[in-house]
Order: C-alpha cells, then sequence, then structure tokens
C-alpha cells in the first residue's frame, strides 16, 4: 500500500480546494430561496425550514462525529463526508418538490457538517506552532468559494436562468477532488479506546458557554448570510440578481475579515482575535438596525457583518482546541453540535420575521445574537 505521508503544503492544498467547494455550495442556497420556495409551494419568509432542514442533518452528523472520529480516523470520515456532501447538493439543486428538497438538504447537512468538524480537525493539527494561522487559512478558501456562489447565481440570473443549479457545481467539485483527497490524506487508524469518563470531563461549563456562542452565531453566517438577498428585495426593492450581487458582497466581506484575522494570529491569540471579531459584530449589527430601507447604510452594513463574521468560525475552534487539546475532537464536534441547533431554528425563525415591520426585525437579530455571543464569550473566559 501507498505511504500517506504527503508534505503539509500538498495537504493543506487539499482541504483549501474542499473548502472552496463547500462554500459555493452554501453560499449559493440564499439567492435561490426564492426558487426553491415556489418549487415547494410555500411562501418566501416560510422556505427557511430549508435551513432547518440542512442544519438538522449537520446536528446529527456532529453529534457523533466526536466518537466516530476516535475509531475510524480522520481520513475515512473526510472520504465519506465529501460523498455525502456531493450526493445533497445535486439532490438540491434537482428536487421539484418538499419531500425530495428537505431529504437532500438532510444529507447535505450531514456531509457539511463532518467536512467542517474534520477538515478543521485536521488543520489545527498540520502545524503546531501556528495552528491558528492554518485554520484561518483554509477558512479563508472557504470564504472564497462563499462569494463565487452568488456571483454564479447572478449570471444564470442575468441569463434568464435559475440559480437553484449552483449548489449543485460545488457537488460536482468535490467530486473531482475526491480521488486526490484519497491519495493525500495521512492513514490514522483513530482509538478503539471508551470516551465516557473523558467526554463527562470535557463537558464542562467553559466549553457548553462557547457552545452558546456557537448557537448564535448560527443565526448570523446560517441565518442573515442566508437571508441577506432576500432582505435587501423586500426592504430596498432590487431585482434578484442585484440582491444575489449584494450577498457576494457580504461574502467578499467574510473572506477580507478571515484574511485579516489570518495576519491577526500571527501576532496574537485566537481568543483577542476573537474579542475584535465580536465586538465589530456589534457595531455592524447596530448599523444595520439603524439603516432600514437606506440603500447605502445598509449595503455598508451588511458588508461589515460579513467582515467581522468571517474570522469567529476559525477563531472559536483555536480556543476550543487550545483549551481542549486532549480530547480536541469531542470538544468540537460538541461546540459544532451546539452551532446546528442554532443553525436549525434561528434561521427559520428569523425568516419568519421577513413580513413584520418592514423587515426590522430581521435587521435587529444580527446585534441581538452579537451582545449576547459576547456575554457567552466572557463569562466562558471567568469560568
Amino acid at each position: 500500500m501507498r505511504d500517506h505521508d504527503p508534505s503539509p503544503r500538498v495537504l493543506i492544498a487539499c482541504l483549501a480546494s474542499v473548502f472552496v467547494a463547500v462554500g459555493t455550495t452554501i453560499a449559493s442556497i440564499g439567492p435561490a430561496l426564492p426558487e426553491f420556495a415556489r418549487a415547494a409551494g410555500l411562501e418566501v419568509s416560510a422556505i427557511g425550514i430549508l435551513f432547518s432542514a440542512l442544519f438538522a442533518g449537520m446536528l446529527a452528523s456532529q453529534v457523533t462525529a466526536g466518537v466516530v472520529l476516535e475509531r475510524i480516523g480522520t481520513r475515512a470520515m473526510i472520504l465519506a463526508a465529501l460523498a455525502l456532501f456531493a450526493v445533497g447538493s445535486f439532490g438540491v439543486a434537482v428536487s421539484a418538490r418538499l419531500a425530495l428538497l428537505l431529504p437532500s438538504s438532510a444529507v447535505l447537512g450531514a456531509g457539511y457538517g463532518l467536512t467542517t468538524v474534520t477538515i478543521n480537525l485536521v488543520a489545527s493539527r498540520l502545524l503546531p506552532h501556528r495552528p491558528a494561522f492554518v485554520l484561518n487559512l483554509i477558512n479563508v478558501l472557504y470564504g472564497f468559494g462563499a462569494v463565487c456562489g452568488p456571483l454564479i447565481a447572478s449570471a444564470l440570473l442575468r441569463a434568464g436562468g435559475e440559480a437553484r443549479w449552483v449548489p449543485a457545481v460545488g457537488g460536482a467539485a468535490l467530486l473531482l477532488i475526491l480521488p486526490w483527497a484519497w491519495q493525500v490524506l495521512p492513514i490514522d487508524a483513530g482509538s478503539n479506546t471508551r470516551s465516557g469518563g473523558a467526554t463527562k470531563q470535557v463537558l464542562s461549563p467553559p466549553l457548553l458557554l462557547i457552545g452558546l456562542l456557537v448557537f448564535l452565531y448560527g443565526g448570523v453566517e446560517a441565518g442573515f448570510g442566508g437571508w441577506a438577498a432576500t432582505y435587501v428585495e423586500r426592504t430596498l426593492g432590487l431585482p434578484p440578481d442585484q440582491a444575489a450581487l449584494v450577498t457576494s458582497a457580504y461574502w467578499f466581506a467574510y473572506v477580507s475579515g478571515r484574511v485579516a484575522s489570518t495576519a491577526l494570529a500571527l501576532k496574537m491569540g485566537p481568543g483577542r482575535v476573537l474579542h475584535l471579531a465580536l465586538a465589530a459584530l456589534t457595531a455592524s449589527g447596530a448599523l444595520l438596525l439603524l439603516g432600514v430601507g437606506q440603500p447605502v447604510v445598509t449595503t455598508v452594513a451588511i458588508v461589515a457583518l460579513g467582515a467581522a463574521t468571517g474570522p469567529i468560525w476559525p477563531s472559536m475552534f483555536g480556543v476550543v482546541a487550545g483549551r481542549f487539546a486532549d480530547r480536541a475532537a469531542v470538544a468540537v464536534s460538541t461546540v459544532a453540535s451546539l452551532g446546528s441547533v442554532g443553525a436549525i431554528i434561528l434561521p427559520w425563525a428569523m425568516g419568519l420575521t421577513l413580513p413584520i415591520a418592514g423587515g426590522r426585525i430581521l435587521a435587529a437579530t444580527p446585534v441581538v445574537l452579537a451582545l449576547g455571543m459576547w456575554a457567552s464569550f466572557r463569562a466562558s473566559e471567568r469560568r
């Protein structure tokens, strides 16, 4: 058998390519929500159930990810995750009924959850002297894919096509990457040890408080990031193709925030970066609320929200992996699972507020969630 021992650069390139494809798929769902709603026979404000199915699948995979990782290892988990994600992305693109759309979204979510947890875990171990740098680097590439998704959707809409086909682009890319991943991922057998007692030790109040932070984060990235196109259509009267461009601007700022946090990670710990990101998120959320119906203020606020949101996940991951280094897989799986619960509930609830008060309730959610995230992180540090 071939010795799977690639250089860190080759492995980082493979993991980054996966994240580009994943980001393209996930970010392209938002601009296609009106099309999914028509296919399902629902009002646009009710199609948030698609996010609920997506993150229910993500939750189901993440709840067991820590234990399964310790049994079969990261290589087998990543390969299975890529296959699941590709199948789910094609299912979402071709589904013409709600009965098919929701299960496909759940399969996509399961692949998304396993991919996110496992690849971030591998990245955190690649360069032990600079784990935050590698984490931020590959997550920057996720953001690059998230910029591409809405751009492709906007181009299709301008050409008279449908944005719902864009998620399949990311799925096709993953199928092409799968043989490469098979070749370069290191073989790790996992361990067959029982983890019950150690798991109880990991599930401490500080970790659960960070889990609450990630729960609320689901309403910012998955929630407002997903509803941004529909929000600007409703409050600014933009056509769908221009609304998709605003969403792309959000994700471009998201990438820029991660690039900045990658540089900052070389000079300060992930905890400091997380503090700065939460402060910026609070300020930009307040600006969004103040600028409802004002094109310039709304656009600036959405771009600022993207820039502040980008660094949060990799910084949080770095904090958890550092604090719980001996059981990083279980700790990361725990907080990611709590984040999935938030992503199931909050985007759906946010969508229901679209018709209320001219979008002001939806506009208020980022600043409210940011304040809750700030309080949770501060409490975890005190504990």
